[in-house]
C-alpha cells in the first residue's frame, strides 16, 4: 500500500499528517511525500525522517500534478492519499484494505470524515450529501454533484492507471471531483461509514473565490466527457456554487469586509443576471454598515 502526501509550504502541519501515516495499526505500507516547490521549511522538515518516507522534489504545479508525481514514484497494489493538513486516524488504512482485499470487484474505498477547524475543533456543520449512498452509480453522480476528498480515498493502481490520475489543467481546485467520476467508470466504490480521517477546514474566503475558475474549468471538462447525461451534475454544482458564494459574502459582511464580500456577489450575480435580490446584496456592501445591517434585516424578514 502506497500513502501518498502532496505538500507546498506545509512545514507546519506536515509533521502532523505524517504522524497520523506512522501511528496505522496497517503497517505494509511505503510513504511518498510530493514536495510541490515550497518555500519555507518544508525541505528540511522532511530531511528529519530519513529513509522512513520517499521524497520527490519538483517545481511548483499545483495538487493533482502532485499527486500524479506521487502515484508515478509509489510502487503499492493499493494508494492512498493524505493532504499534508489531514489526520488518519489509526485505522483509516486496515479497514479501507480490508473492503478491497475482500471485494475484487470493488475499485475504490472511501471512509468517513470529521471536518475540523485550524485549531482541531470539529466544525459545526458535519453534514454530507452522500451520506446517503454507500455506492453511487454513474447515472447517481451525474445527476449531482458528488464529492469525496481525497484524504478520504484508497484506489487500486489498476483503477488509476485506467483513468490516467488527476486532471491537471484543474489546477487550483475541482481536480477531485473529475477524478471520482473517471474511477467510476472503471470501477464501483464502497463506503467504510467509520470516521477515519480528521479533515482540516480553512476559512472560505479566499479560497471560494479562487475555486470559482476553477468550477467553470470543470463544467466544461464535464459536458465535454458526458453530454446531455451530466446537465443534472452541471445545474447541481452551479446551485451549490452559488451558495457557498451568499454564505461566504454573508460571512464577510459580518466581519466588515464589503469590499471582498462585493467579489463574491458579483459571481452570485454570474450565477443568477435575472435575480432583484442578488442585484440588491450587491449594491448593500456600498453602503454603511449599519445601514446595509438593516436592509439585510428587513429583506429577511420579507423572505
Amino acid at each position: 500500500m502506497s500513502a501518498i502526501i502532496p505538500v507546498y509550504n506545509g512545514a507546519a502541519t506536515i509533521g502532523r499528517a505524517l504522524a497520523s501515516v506512522f501511528a496505522q495499526t496497517f503497517t505494509d505500507y511505503e510513504v511518498v511525500v510530493v514536495n510541490d516547490g515550497s518555500t519555507d521549511a518544508t525541505s528540511s522538515v522532511l530531511a528529519g525522517y530519513g529513509d522512513r518516507i520517499r521524497v520527490v522534489t519538483q517545481a511548483n504545479r499545483g495538487l493533482p500534478a502532485a499527486r500524479n508525481s506521487g502515484i508515478r514514484a509509489s510502487s503499492g497494489e493499493y494508494v492512498a492519499f493524505i493532504d499534508d493538513d489531514d489526520e488518519w486516524l489509526p485505522q483509516m488504512i486496515e479497514r479501507c484494505a480490508a473492503v478491497l482485499d475482500q471485494d475484487a470487484e470493488c475499485g475504490l474505498v472511501y471512509a468517513g470524515a470529521l471536518k475540523v477547524d485550524l485549531a482541531g475543533r470539529p466544525m459545526p456543520d458535519q453534514g454530507s450529501e452522500n451520506d446517503d449512498i454507500d455506492s453511487p452509480t454513474m447515472e447517481q453522480m451525474l445527476a449531482r454533484p458528488w464529492v469525496v476528498v481525497p484524504s478520504r480515498v484508497m484506489v487500486r493502481r489498476t483503477i488509476l492507471d485506467r483513468c490516467e490520475g488527476f486532471e491537471e489543467r484543474c489546477v487550483v481546485a475541482c481536480e477531485d471531483v473529475f477524478f471520482l467520476l473517471r474511477a467510476r467508470e472503471c470501477g464501483y466504490f464502497r463506503r467504510v461509514p467509520e470516521i477515519l480521517l480528521r479533515k482540516s477546514t480553512r476559512p472560505l474566503y479566499p479560497k471560494a473565490l479562487k475555486r470559482e475558475q476553477a468550477g467553470e474549468l470543470l463544467v466544461r471538462l464535464v459536458r465535454e466527457r458526458y453530454g446531455a447525461s451530466a446537465a443534472g451534475f452541471i445545474r447541481g454544482y452551479r446551485q451549490a456554487r452559488m451558495k457557498v458564494m451568499k454564505h461566504t459574502a454573508r460571512i464577510l459582511m459580518e466581519e466588515g469586509r464589503p469590499r471582498d464580500a462585493r467579489r463574491c456577489l458579483a459571481r452570485v450575480i454570474a450565477y443568477q443576471p435575472a435575480s432583484p435580490k442578488a442585484y440588491r446584496r450587491y449594491l448593500r456592501t456600498f453602503l454603511p454598515v449599519r445601514a446595509s445591517r438593516a436592509t439585510s434585516n428587513a429583506e429577511d424578514s420579507e423572505a
